[in-house]
């Protein structure tokens, strides 16, 4: 640790000085410009050079490792949610039938295009744009998980199995919005890493926890819609479905809202559901219907997580508040 003291100059200023060591590391000299990032008791000084280049995030890989379909799904998510602009892979063994399998991955992640593929080179670019609006995803998550209920309830009470067959493509949209997120996450997190910004960390790794919950509450959801096909009676999964999808929805006010008493209503409605879903389990009965309902207590059980998250959300949200007006 390197510790300066303050020095008051001019009657009104401070000063400290700077190591000469991480001048001459930054290539800086006199007069070159420095940001200083202002958050609470903690200042953060970056050269002025440095934070503009942040904004345009490029990447580089030199050889993919393994070219089966699911390594490189794999490794092209996990390239793609670091939030990079540009990414550029270069690979001499890469065939037709491999860029073909690179293209149907790139096509399942929003906002992502090949722009460049020739001579075992391949460049791939984001063309989102910069205003991203996480909480308009989030909703459309939402809105993804309230169709996936309304469609399985309805296909069980119309006794629609091809209906029930279509749910999994809901799943897939999904999963294309929590990729989104979650690449927009890591490129504030990368940002906000840079201005110290330490409240809005912990709001970015809240929202990061509650689209991984929704994404598996959807996986959830489609495994449902398999194991209630052909059951001879699903009126009582029904009626739990619905009452989820109300705590789904009352969840999402508690959440947007930063509403502590909703978050406490979620809380305690998911524990109550959990325990109607365990006074359903009969032995002996459908092994497709045991299945069903344990699909069930997983989503309450991310609900109930949510609504936990929202919960530390809006205590803490309050206790800032409070300690605006203690003089």
């Amino acid at each position: 640790m390197d510790v300066r003291r303050l020095q008051f100059i001019g009657g009104s200023s401070y000063m400290i000085s700077i190591p000469k060591n991480w001048v001459r590391n930054n290539n800086l000299e006199q007069g070159d410009e420095i940001v200083l990032n202002v958050e609470d008791e903690c200042i953060l000084i970056v050269p002025k050079k440095i934070s503009e280049s942040s904004k345009i995030i490029k990447g580089h890989v030199r050889g993919l490792q393994q070219y089966d379909e699911e390594f490189l799904r794999r490794f092209i998510y996990a390239i793609y949610i670091q939030g990079l602009d540009e990414i550029v892979i270069e690979d001499d063994k890469i065939t037709p039938r491999i860029l073909t399998k690179i293209s149907e991955i790139v096509r399942s992640m929003i906002g992502m295009e090949i722009i460049y593929a020739q001579d075992g080179k391949i460049v791939l670019r984001c063309m989102n744009t910069p205003d991203f609006d996480f909480n308009g995803v989030l909703r459309r998550m939402y809105q993804i998980i309230e169709s996936m209920i309304d469609g399985i309830i309805e296909s069980i009470e119309t006794k629609d199995e091809r209906a029930l067959e279509e749910i999994k493509y809901f799943e897939v949209d999904l999963d294309r919005l929590y990729l989104l997120a979650l690449r927009e996450q890591h490129r504030r997190v990368k940002e906000l890493s840079i201005s110290v910004k330490w409240h809005d960390l912990r709001m970015i790794i809240g929202a990061r926890m509650v689209t991984k919950l929704i994404e598996e509450i959807a996986d959830s959801l489609r495994d449902f819609s398999i194991y209630v096909k052909g059951l001879s009676d699903a009126n009582e999964l029904i009626k739990v479905l619905k009452e989820i999808k109300t705590a789904f929805s009352e969840m999402l006010k508690a959440y947007t809202e930063s509403n502590l008493g909703m978050s406490e209503k979620v809380i305690k409605d998911t524990d109550r559901l959990l325990l109607e879903i365990r006074n359903l389990e009969l032995p002996g009965g459908e092994i497709n219907y045991r299945m069903a309902l344990e699909t069930l207590k997983e989503v309450c059980k991310n609900i109930k997580s949510i609504g936990e998250v929202s919960f530390n959300r809006s205590v803490r949200e309050m206790m800032a508040q409070e300690s605006k007006h203690v003089v």
